[in-house]
């Protein structure tokens, strides 16, 4: 490899002298032995010294390239880690433990079929090994498959009923599979068996408030300084504290919290907002100024119908695709990833810089970007004639999709502005929305969202309804209706999911959200 200007030989031509007096094998497997016990004291950097010197020693010391890989996963570095991993899985294809935590690195750079592929390998290995279950329910729910996500933690936690990971992965998959009681069952659970942290505080704050037995802020002041020592889980018992006042009626308190802690993310999140305002501006111009013309459909193809549900994040759309889900025929595919990756296929099989942006397409790759997402679809929804999916970001491209892909419908939710910004300012997410962390913004961002909703209504009326979110909850069967119209599915005036009503959840902060409007 070369550094700098100088080429440097890997490994040395010359072996580094043993040792005086010492075994050389049982040396390096002592020095190996201090690495790991370091890397697992998060002493990661004198860690990485020593593997990197056994290394140098032994070009192929797979136990080496393992733990180092252990390493650059622990420091985040997955790239490194990527490397390391691969190197050790090539000199050893038979550990199911390298192949599971590579699988573990891919799935953390996005590359869930490459981590669908060595958890295969594994589990042919070790077919009961409940941490390559975890992982693999990792991988599921990365791909919003969470059916099959809660079969492998369920059978994970069967095998090890105190996995942690396997535990919190159940009670995640469950709560966006709906299945709140359950949910708050499995965090509860936690909680009583003295496994209690911010991760499962937070999942619980996240679920109906009805449902929840705990006292949420007697549960924090129970945890030790080190469960909340990081900035982010700092931000997020914040976020639950805010929650526990909710729930106790303390508005005031909730809502000073919740400006104290929204303020610091907003202001450190400002390259991130600048980007996407200028993404929302450019969008809502071009719709304004340019016409849509769909592709239209094509039944003869088999591919099922792609029924987009936009909305503003906290509009309803989880709950408008559980009401469509009961029609006949229809496959729910949540906030799936299918398009994104039929899109970065398309790129990377003409040879160009990968995107997620369907409007990036080149007009003569259109065929193969059709041909990508249909066998994508076909793989999830399999016999279903329809195939939802709740994205929020879709909308910035929605034009495109009716302009390029056959088959497609869209569900737009409304929701009453106030209740729809306190929803979103009140929600702790991981990654985007960074929106949502200022009142101001969150209103800005939720009318352009309507105004876009609206705009698509008008140019495509043939495959676009609009329904308020208001209207779903006092008349599910009316929307449900809806859905089977638009997508040409027989009806039938049948029993329905509850309805979760949250309508007016916003009153008892009108004051404070309209003084912030006000400045």
């Amino acid at each position: 490899m070369t550094i700098g200007t100088k080429s440097v030989p890997w490994p040395p031509t010359t072996p580094a002298a043993p040792r005086s007096g010492t075994n050389v094998l049982q040396d390096s497997y002592n020095r190996l032995g201090e690495a790991d016990q370091l890397r697992e004291q998060g002493k990661f950097d004198r860690a990485q010294k020593i593997c990197e010197s056994l290394i140098r020693e032994h070009r192929d010391y797979m136990a080496a390239h393992h733990t180092l890989g252990l390493i650059h996963a622990g420091k985040e570095n997955y790239d490194r880690a990527f490397d390391h991993l691969s190197r050790a899985a090539m000199l050893n294809p038979r550990s199911w433990k390298t192949l599971t935590a590579l699988a573990a690195v891919c799935l953390q750079l996005r590359a869930t079929d490459m981590a669908a592929l060595a958890l295969e390998r594994a589990r042919a290995i070790k077919p009961r090994d409940p941490n390559i279950l975890v992982t693999l329910g990792q991988v599921y729910q990365e791909e919003r498959e969470y059916e099959r996500a809660k079969e492998a933690f369920r059978e994970a936690v069967a095998l090890e009923d105190t996995l942690f990971p396997a535990l919190m992965g159940l009670g995640n998959v469950c709560m966006h599979l709906g299945q709140n009681a359950e949910a708050v069952e499995v965090y509860e659970g936690l909680i009583k068996r003295g496994m209690s942290a911010v991760s499962v505080l937070l999942g619980l704050s996240n679920l109906p408030l009805a449902l929840i037995n705990v006292d949420l802020l007697a549960e924090l002041d129970k945890l030790s300084a080190n469960q909340t020592d990081s900035p982010e889980l700092a931000e997020a018992a914040t976020f639950v504290r805010s929650w526990a006042f909710d729930k106790a009626g303390r508005h005031a308190e909730a809502w000073q919290l919740l400006a104290s802690v929204n303020r610091a993310i907003f202001l450190a999140r400002q390259k991130d907002f600048r980007e996407l305002s200028e993404r929302q501006r450019n969008t809502l111009t071009w719709l304004q100024e340019n016409p849509i013309k769909a592709v239209g459909d094509n039944r003869d193809s088999g591919q099922p119908i792609s029924l987009f549900i936009l909305g503003p994040s906290r509009s309803g759309k989880t709950t408008m695709e559980q009401l469509v889900a009961t029609l006949d025929g229809v496959k729910r595919g949540y906030e799936n990833p299918s398009l994104e990756k039929a899109i970065r296929r398309t790129f990377q099989s003409a040879s160009l810089p990968p995107t997620d942006h369907i409007e990036l397409v080149p007009l003569q790759l259109f065929p193969q970007c059709r041909d990508n997402y249909a066998e994508e679809i076909a793989q999830r929804s399999g016999s279903a004639r329809v195939f939802t999916s709740t994205s929020p970001g879709r909308i910035f491209d929605s034009h495109a999709l009716a302009s390029v892909f056959p088959n497609v419908r869209f569900i737009c939710l409304k929701r009453n502005l106030e209740d729809n910004i306190l929803r979103v300012y009140q929600r702790f997410y991981r990654t985007g929305n960074v929106y949502s962390y200022n009142v101001k913004s969150a209103r800005d961002s939720i009318v352009w969202y309507h105004q876009m909703i609206d705009l698509l209504a008008k140019k495509l009326p043939n495959i676009v309804r609009v329904i308020d979110y208001e209207d779903m909850v006092a008349n599910p069967a009316a929307a449900v209706r809806v859905a089977a119209d638009l997508c040409g599915l027989p009806w039938a005036d049948g029993p329905l999911p509850k309805v979760a009503d949250d309508r007016g959840c916003a009153e008892p902060y009108r004051d404070f959200i309209r003084a912030e409007l006000s400045c």
